[in-house]
């Protein structure tokens, strides 16, 4: 038997992992500006962190490590 829904429904069918932490080890830090994106890699994530892109890609112009530290913890906090 087959039922057809009014609309889509989306559901989990695999539990959330997650995990505490209350520290950041920023592995490697890439620009990439022909793509105008800013990506960081941590040791506590899985995946890397996008910290800017586009147009706030152009606003932050010359990034420091103050402005990575900075947007993790805004990111995170």
């Amino acid at each position: 038997m087959e039922i057809t829904l009014q609309t889509a429904k989306t559901v989990v069918v695999t539990p959330e992992k997650t995990k505490t932490f209350n520290t950041l080890t920023v592995m490697r830090m890439v620009d990439l500006p022909n793509e105008k994106k800013v990506r960081v890699f941590v040791k506590e994530l899985r995946e890397p962190v996008t910290l800017w892109e586009g147009a706030e890609y152009d606003s932050i112009g010359q990034w420091t490590d103050s402005d990575v530290q900075a947007k993790l913890t805004e990111l995170y906090s």
